[in-house]
C-alpha cells in the first residue's frame, strides 16, 4: 500500500509540474515531505531529517554553482564573452557555414562556465551575427541551442551536482563527459551537413548587432582573456585544484586581465548578480536534498524495492532501451528529468543498488542531453524561440530525433564500459 501511495504522489506532482500549476522549486520539497509522511515517518523526524538536514545536504554543490555563476558574470561584464563571439564571427568570414561552426565553438566554449538565462541572453549576440551572414533565423536558434548543450557537458558546476547526488568521483564524470561530448559533436556535424543545404537556399540580410553598455569593445579585451572560461577546467582537471577555488581564481584572473583597476567593483557585482542568476537552481537543489533524505528512509526503500527491482536495468539491452527510448520523458519536468520529479527515480535506483553508480551517471548525463535541448519548459528554449520568431515546440520537433540518437549511442557506450 505504501508503494502505491508513493507512486500516486509522484504522479500528482509530475502532473502539477507538467501543467505548470506548481514550479519544481516547490513541487520537489513538497514531494519529499509527502513521501516521508506516507511512509509513516514521525513528524519530528520529517522536520529534522528530511527538511532541516536535507536542505543542507547539497550545500557544497550550492557553493559550486554560485562560484561558477560568479565567474560567468565576470566573463560577461568584462567583455570576454562578446569578444569571443565577435572574433569567431570574423574568423568565419562571409561563409555562412563557417560562421555557424566557429560561433558554435565559441558558444560551447563559453558554456563550460556560464549558467542561467542572463548568460543565454548575453551570448545570444551570436544569433544576429549568424542571421546577418545568411543563416536562416530558425536554424540559427537551433544551432545556438545545440552548441549550448555541448558546452554544458563540461560545466563543472553541474559536475558538482552529479558528484554530490550520486557520490561519484569527478575523474569518472570527466571521462564519461568526453565520451558524451564526442557523440554529441558527431550528431551536430551530421545536423550541420543537412542544414548546409538549407543555408545555400537563403540570401544574407543585414541585422544590426546592438552593443551592450556594460561590456567593453572587442579590441579592449586581450586575446589571452579568451582562455578565462576554461581556466576552472584546467585548474581542476590538470592541477587538482578544488572546484570552488578554481572558479574564484578564474574570476579574479578574468578581471585582472581585462579591468584590473576595477577589481573590487567587478568581483562584488559579479558575486551579487551571479547569485541572482542561479537562485532558482540553488532553491531546487535544496528541495533535491530533501528528496534525497526522504528516499533513503528505510520504509520508502523497502516498499519500492520489489516494484522498481522488477526491471533488470543491469541488462545492457534493457538499460539502453529503458533510458534511451524513454528519454523524452525528461521533457516537461517529467519522470526522467533529474531537475524535477525524475530525481526521485534516479535516487531510488541508486539506493536500491539497481545499477552501478557509474552506469547511473551515464544514464543521467545522456538523458540530460535530451532535456537540455528539447524541453519546451526550459527558459533558454523560450527565450531563443521568441528571439528567432518560432514556436518553442518547433525547437523540440527539430532537435528531438538527433538528441534521442545522442542519448541512445552514449548509453550504448556507457553499457559497454560499465555493465560488462
Amino acid at each position: 500500500m505504501t508503494a502505491i501511495l508513493i507512486i500516486i504522489i509522484f504522479a500528482i506532482f509530475a502532473a502539477l509540474m507538467i501543467t505548470r500549476r506548481m514550479p519544481a522549486i516547490l513541487a520537489v520539497p513538497a514531494m519529499a515531505v509527502c513521501v516521508a509522511a506516507v511512509a509513516r515517518t514521525p513528524v519530528k523526524d520529517i522536520l529534522e531529517n528530511v527538511v532541516a538536514n536535507g536542505s543542507i545536504r547539497l550545500a557544497g554543490q550550492y557553493l559550486m554553482v554560485f562560484a561558477g555563476a560568479m565567474l560567468g558574470r565576470v566573463v560577461m561584464q568584462t567583455g570576454i564573452a562578446e569578444s569571443l563571439i565577435k572574433r569567431a564571427a570574423e574568423y568565419g568570414g562571409d561563409r555562412p557555414l563557417a560562421v555557424a561552426v566557429t560561433l558554435m565553438v565559441a558558444v560551447a566554449w563559453l558554456f563550460t562556465t556560464l549558467t542561467g538565462l542572463g548568460a543565454i541572453i548575453m551570448v545570444g549576440s551570436a544569433l544576429p551575427i549568424m542571421m546577418s551572414i545568411g543563416v536562416p533565423r530558425k536554424l540559427s536558434g537551433i544551432l545556438f541551442l545545440l552548441a549550448f548543450a555541448l558546452g554544458f557537458v563540461f560545466n563543472i558546476a553541474m559536475w558538482g551536482f552529479y558528484q554530490g547526488t550520486f557520490n561519484i568521483d569527478p575523474t569518472s564524470i570527466r571521462k564519461f563527459a568526453v565520451v558524451l561530448a564526442g557523440v554529441d559533436a558527431l550528431a551536430i556535424a551530421i545536423f550541420l551537413l543537412v542544414a548546409s543545404r538549407k543555408m545555400s537556399r537563403y540570401g544574407a540580410w543585414a541585422v544590426k548587432v546592438e552593443d551592450e553598455g556594460d561590456s567593453v569593445s572587442r579590441k579592449d579585451v586581450p586575446l589571452v582573456a579568451l582562455l578565462v572560461p576554461i581556466v576552472p577546467l584546467i585548474l581542476h582537471g590538470v592541477f587538482k585544484v578544488p572546484v570552488i577555488a578554481a572558479f574564484f581564481i578564474g574570476a579574479i584572473l578574468g578581471v585582472l586581465i581585462t579591468r584590473p583597476r576595477e577589481l573590487v567593483r567587478q568581483l562584488s557585482s559579479a558575486a551579487v548578480k551571479g547569485l541572482e542568476d542561479v537562485a532558482p537552481a540553488v532553491i531546487l537543489m535544496i528541495g533535491i536534498g530533501m528528496l534525497l533524505n526522504a528516499t533513503t528512509l528505510p520504509a520508502v526503500k523497502e516498499s519500492l524495492s520489489p516494484l522498481i527491482g522488477a526491471v533488470n536495468l543491469r541488462s545492457p539491452v534493457i538499460y539502453v532501451l529503458f533510458f534511451g527510448l524513454l528519454s523524452p520523458l525528461a521533457l516537461y519536468r517529467g519522470p526522467l528529468n533529474p531537475y524535477g520529479i525524475g530525481i526521485g527515480i534516479y535516487l531510488l535506483i541508486r539506493d536500491l543498488n539497481l545499477l552501478p553508480p557509474l552506469a547511473l551517471l551515464a544514464a543521467v548525463m545522456s538523458v540530460v542531453q535530451v532535456q537540455n535541448v528539447c524541453d519546451p519548459t526550459n527558459t533558454q528554449n523560450v527565450w531563443i524561440s521568441n528571439y528567432v520568431g518560432m514556436r518553442v515546440e518547433e525547437l523540440t520537433r527539430e532537435t528531438i530525433f538527433y538528441k534521442v540518437g545522442v542519448c541512445i549511442v552514449a548509453l550504448t557506450i556507457g553499457a559497454w564500459i560499465y555493465l560488462r
